[in-house]
């Protein structure tokens, strides 16, 4: 049986509390951090950053990322999300960002993401 996988996240941006966090508008100790706070954990805590773990411990086992990927989780990456130096598989997400929900957070919360992400690019170049 496979784990099911709600959300599946390339990112190359190296995952920081505080400037999701500061990104999203939110200051320390308040509501807003609270309860995106609990997304950020879920996201990037308690998700599974599968490409580290496939090199750890899966490597031996299947001939590359994408046919564990495909064989353990039923997931296809594109060759973008292979370039993406993490990809991190979540398997629970807070309801804020639930699709399921009516006025789901989710997409603002890949929106900081991606600046982030951006960010991070200018910084390298």
């Amino acid at each position: 049986m496979r784990d099911e996988i709600k959300l599946f996240l390339p990112t190359s941006w190296e995952p920081n509390r505080e400037e999701f966090l500061t990104v999203l508008g939110l200051s320390r100790g308040g509501l807003g951090e609270q309860i995106f706070g609990n997304v950020y954990d879920a996201l990037f805590v308690a998700s599974i950053e599968v490409k580290s773990d496939f090199k750890k411990y899966y490597s031996v086992e299947y001939a590359n990322l994408g046919e564990y990927l495909e064989i353990r989780y039923g997931i296809t990456l594109s060759e973008e999300d292979f370039e993406a130096d993490r990809v991190f598989l979540v398997a629970w997400v807070p309801q804020v960002i639930d699709d399921n929900y009516e006025d789901s957070k989710l997409g603002a919360v890949l929106e900081c993401i991606e600046k982030l992400e951006e960010t991070q690019n200018e910084g390298q170049t």
